[in-house]
Parts: C-alpha cells; structure tokens; sequence
C-alpha cells in the first residue's frame, strides 16, 4: 500500500482489465505442437480477466425454489386423476408424452441485504426455522417414486429468472436431493464463466480479493495463418488456452469501458469493497433503441446547438451513430440499509471512430474531438458515446 492510502481506494481506482499489446520474442514450442510464427504478442491481464477468459468450471450459490417432475407414460394414456394444489403447475399429457409437474415453494428465500451483517444472519436463520413449515416438502414427501422417470431442480435468480438445474443419480436420489435444497441457496456449477452469446457470469469471481498488483500474460501467435491466444502466469507457464477470439475483444472492450465510463468503473469498485453484489456481464452491438435527431446523447446534443444543420443532416448523423457500436451492460445488487434490494444495471455505449468518416471534411472540428477521446486498440479507436444506469425493486 502506497503511503496515505486508504486500501478500499487503491482497489478501487486501480480496478483494470487487460493492457496495451507488446511484441516479445517467445519459444512457444512447448506449449504449442506446430511452428508459431514470430513474434508473438504479450498483453498483460488482470485477476478478473484471468477469471473472464477462463475455461475450466465456476461454481455459484443459486436459490432452489422447486422441481420439476416428469413421469412415466401412463398406459392407458390418462395419467389420472388431476390433484389441486395451489403448488404445482401440471401439463396435460396424452399417449405419448409422459406427464409432467412443477412444484414450486412459495417460501421467500435469498440473502438479505442489510449493511447490518448481524442483521442478515438473524433473518437467515429464522429462515431456517421457518423452512420445515413449507407445504411443498410434505406434497414432495408424498411422491411415489415408482411412477417418476426424471426430476430437475428449479432456480431462481435474484432477478427473478428461473432456469432448470439438472441433477444426477436416480429419481430416488434426485427426489431426496430436492427435499434438502428446497428454499435453500446451493451450489450450482457452470461449465465457465462464459455462459453463450455474450454473457458472462460474474457471481463466481471474488471480487473482495481482487489485487490491481496481480497479472497473468496473455500470449497473442499466429498458427496455420490464424491468430490464437493462451494465458501464461508471471514465470511463464500455461494456464489454459482460449478457444474463442471473441472473448479477447471482450476484454478490450471492456478495458476502454471502465478507463472512459466512470459509473462502470464506480459500480465494480462497489463489488470489490463489497458494498454490492455482481450479477452479470454482457457484450452487444448494438442498442435496443436507436438514436434519431429528437433522441441524442448528450455530447451530440451540444453539437446540434452549436452548428446550424437541417433535419436531414441531422438524422445522418443519428444514423452513424447506431452504426459500430459496442455496448457493456453490467448488472449489481447493491447494499441497502433498508434491506430493500434493487438490481441496478449500467450500460455502456462505446463507438468507433470509423463511424464517423463522412462527417470529417464537413464537420473537422467535431471529429477532431471525438478521435482526441478515442485511444487506439487491437479493436479500433473507441470513444464513450453515452451512459446509462437504471433499477428495478427485486
């Protein structure tokens, strides 16, 4: 620690993601069985890429709130009898699809809040007492098992999405596995963190241990005329390799997002002081909503009252800006004293440069600005083009 400095700032201002790119002269011959051309690129990465780019398994505490049950075929093609519980959510069936059933606890589970973490442990554990009381664990207890073919647990998410959890063993021992994680939080296991098209979760790094001081290398070869990546540690030796390119522009992107979007920046230094709960980390490219000459950001805005254009310049210009954007949403559960929960989410707009080409002879002085904020990457010159945050009561 730097003399005079709080720990909570340093961790929080130093919070980065993946550096400039260098040309070094690497032997990846024991990493890699075919030639590499020369030379190869180092970036330096940090703990949070490191756990982004990451192949291997994540584990999350996720709350199970229910099952899903299917049964077997009924032979004469009427399951029976339908049962009326205001529990369970059942399909009809016919011959040939097995029936199936939701049975869902209607116990409020989930962490609490509070800044007070003596306060959140007595609301957990009058949870815990309250939890032999719920309906379901007796209409789960009343299950026949001979009649169930399968069974899948049911999460939920502080959000309120649910999701399937599939479970291993038999009908037997999923049944029991229910009966002990019903109105509980578990452990749930993702393949990565790196969940599809995108999204990214980010409940499984621990954001209180992050160190600004810690970094991997990620080493950028050509082979077979195709650039490819893996990560390194500090002495040189492999991690894993990254199997998706996609994933380093990520990490660009997301560089450029926290050093130009101070609420980015601001939100993940919530998580690592551990004033807020991360959730999850998402890629896009492009808006749901467009921008047009009434709905501007605000730098645009000051453009179109300093110059005297048109309707029709002013909706080119609307245009190039829906054009090569790259968009970071993240999303957190702060503190709250209250213990009232609210899912914040921040969104970042970043815009390329390039975009902005027809308007550079007409307008220079515009473009000379805009290409001053815009620092040049292994993905392009990208500026900050708007900000956004907003919530909802979970």
């Amino acid at each position: 620690m730097f003399p005079g400095e709080d720990r909570k700032d340093i961790k929080t201002k130093d919070v980065w993601i993946i550096s400039e790119g260098r040309f070094v002269s690497l032997d990846l011959s024991k990493i890699c069985e075919q030639p590499v051309s020369k030379p190869v690129t180092e970036y330096s990465i940090s703990e949070l890429a490191r756990y982004l780019l990451n192949p291997n398994q994540v584990t999350v505490q996720e709350n199970v709130i229910g099952c899903r049950i299917k049964y077997h075929k009924s032979r004469s093609g009427i399951f029976g009898r339908k049962l009326k519980n205001i529990f369970t959510d059942r399909k009809t069936s016919s011959d040939n699809t097995p029936f199936v059933e939701e049975i869902i606890s209607m116990l409020k589970i989930g962490d609490p809040s509070f800044q007070d973490e003596d306060l959140n442990k007595h609301f957990m554990k009058i949870n815990d007492i309250l939890r032999p009381y719920d309906p379901v664990l007796k209409r789960l207890s009343e299950l026949n098992i001979e009649k169930i073919d399968d069974i899948t647990a049911i999460c939920e998410d502080i959000g309120h999405n649910r999701y399937q959890l599939n479970l291993q063993g038999n009908p037997n021992e999923k049944l029991n596995y229910i009966m002990n994680s019903i109105s509980k939080r578990v452990n749930v296991f993702f393949n990565r963190a790196y969940l599809s098209k995108g999204l990214f979760e980010m409940r499984g790094f621990n954001f209180h241990s992050f160190n600004a001081r810690n970094y991997w290398r990620l080493i950028k070869f050509i082979q077979n005329n195709q650039p490819k990546y893996c990560v390194l540690n500090a002495d040189y030796q492999l991690e894993y390799r990254v199997n998706d390119n996609e994933l380093v522009n990520f990490m660009h992107i997301l560089e450029q997002s926290i050093r130009t979007d101070a609420k980015l920046k601001e939100a993940l230094g919530l998580c690592i002081t551990g004033d807020a709960k991360p959730l999850k980390l998402f890629f896009s490219k492009k808006l749901d909503q467009s921008y047009t000459e009434k709905y501007l950001p605000m730098t645009y805005r000051k453009v179109f009252d300093m110059y005297e254009m048109n309707q029709v310049e002013k909706a080119a210009i609307a245009s190039m800006l829906n054009n090569h954007q790259s968009v970071v949403s993240f999303n957190y559960i702060p503190r709250s004293e209250t213990g009232k929960q609210k899912l914040v989410i921040n969104i970042s707009v970043l815009h390329d440069v390039k975009a902005l080409e027809p308007i550079k002879s007409k307008l220079p002085l515009l473009y000379s600005e805009i290409n001053k904020k815009a620092p040049q990457s292994d993905i392009g010159k990208l500026y900050l083009l708007d900000s956004m945050s907003g919530y909802q009561n979970v």
